[in-house]
């Protein structure tokens, strides 16, 4: 129920926004449970796109599209929360999002773990992985 009040919120927008063309049928769908749209919405809202940009709403929607499994959302909001942008910094979220992605062979979130992993055997298993999460991402 909050979470539903949360996304309302944020597909109000705020004050002063001027959502683009696209973003009327993005909110419903969105509205609708959309997860795709919410991931849509909040990668407009991050970037400014058709909208004035609101780290916090895309946050909040990008929240709604993790929660409902889009990987790309995931990683994104991985990076949002490890930078404080939009929220508050919370390193152990967005370790627990980029974890999440990756487990979905989300090959950005694969190569970011990689990164990070300060075990060589460990990380060039991960980069591994990431490699052939791509391969079929060019197949899709």
């Amino acid at each position: 129920m909050l979470q539903g009040l949360l996304l309302a919120l944020a597909l109000a927008g705020g004050a002063g926004a001027a959502p683009g063309p696209a973003a009327p049928a993005l909110q419903a769908r969105a509205e609708a449970g959309d997860a795709r749209a919410a991931w849509r919405l909040g990668l407009m809202a991050r970037n400014g796109e058709g909208m004035p940009a609101d780290p916090a709403r895309a946050v909040m929607l990008l929240t709604t599209a993790a929660e409902g499994g889009v990987p790309a959302a995931m990683f994104v909001l991985a990076n949002m929360l490890a930078a404080g942008e939009g929220a508050p910094r919370d390193e152990a979220a967005a370790r627990r999002w980029l974890e999440m992605a990756a487990a979905l062979d989300y090959p950005e979130a694969l190569q970011q773990l990689a990164l990070s992993e300060p075990d060589p055997r460990k990380a060039e298993l991960l980069m591994r992985q990431a490699a052939h999460a791509m391969t079929h991402r060019a197949r899709d």
